[in-house]
């Protein structure tokens, strides 16, 4: 069988379409991570410093964001701790959207473009240098998707997607990816990525995600590589205080796992 040659580059900062950003479109959008001085970006930064120990003692630098269902923050999530990652000069983060059928990176940063993973899957000769985009005035580069009714399983299980992948593990060890993935139960797409990156992180809805859903999300995807379970509105939903770390629902996880060996 013939194997396609495919060599990603992913875009420094000089390669990158600058678009308008600032405090304002950041309020605007719920984007808190950039700013270290507003109150909303706590959780963030904490989410930051245990990813960052990880990339410390793991060497863990490709990160999955995932979620049971829909409409529980997951993109919300992403973008934030990104932005909040992209402020430690240590690394270069990138942030890409790699739920190919209903991916919303693009809306949440207000980014207009009609390129982006889709694109590149798809093309029979795509560019070399992935099209990224960043904020003005931030270091923060963002891959996006711009989604649509494709066949995103084969798209991702693909030669190209594996080289995409290939390409990000072989990059400078500065770089950190922070990839927004699909709905584990929409699809296998979230499965398919993560054979390829080396952790994630859940998030999950305080009210809506169910502790079953938590379990079977860590089954599907591996319970060496959870990084941890972010409890989005959790007391409440007020932005400065309603989005927080809770391990509960993965220790919850690992005492009924150690009940039933039992």
């Amino acid at each position: 069988m013939r194997q396609v040659r495919i060599a990603p580059v992913f875009p420094a900062r000089a390669q990158t379409d600058e678009f308008r950003w600032t405090r304002g479109e950041a309020k605007r959008r719920l984007v808190h991570g950039f700013d270290s001085r507003n109150a909303s970006s706590r959780s963030f930064n904490l989410i930051r410093s245990k990813l960052v120990a990880l990339q410390r003692d793991r060497g863990w630098r490709m990160l999955g964001v995932a979620s049971a269902t829909p409409s529980v923050g997951k993109s919300f999530v992403s973008a934030n701790v990104a932005a909040a990652m992209s402020r430690d000069p240590r690394f270069q983060t990138y942030l890409l959207d790699l739920d190919l059928r209903r991916g919303t990176i693009k809306e949440i940063f207000g980014i207009e473009t009609d390129e982006g993973v889709v694109n590149y899957l798809q093309q029979s000769e795509p560019r070399n240098v992935l099209r990224g985009f960043m904020p003005q005035g931030q270091e923060l580069i963002i891959i996006p998707s711009v989604p649509g009714p494709v066949h995103s399983a084969e798209l991702l299980a693909s030669e190209r997607a594996s080289a995409l992948f290939r390409a990000m593990r072989s990059s400078d060890e500065r770089n950190y990816f922070i990839c927004d993935l699909p709905p584990v139960f929409a699809n296998d797409d979230a499965a398919i990525i993560m054979e390829s990156l080396d952790g994630y992180i859940i998030v999950a809805q305080d009210g809506k995600t169910t502790q079953r859903e938590i379990a079977a999300t860590v089954e599907m995807l591996g319970h060496d590589r959870l990084a941890g379970v972010v409890l989005n509105k959790y007391r409440g939903g007020l932005v400065s205080e309603g989005y927080g770390i809770e391990d509960r629902y993965a220790s919850e996880y690992y005492a009924s796992r150690d009940t039933d060996e039992d």
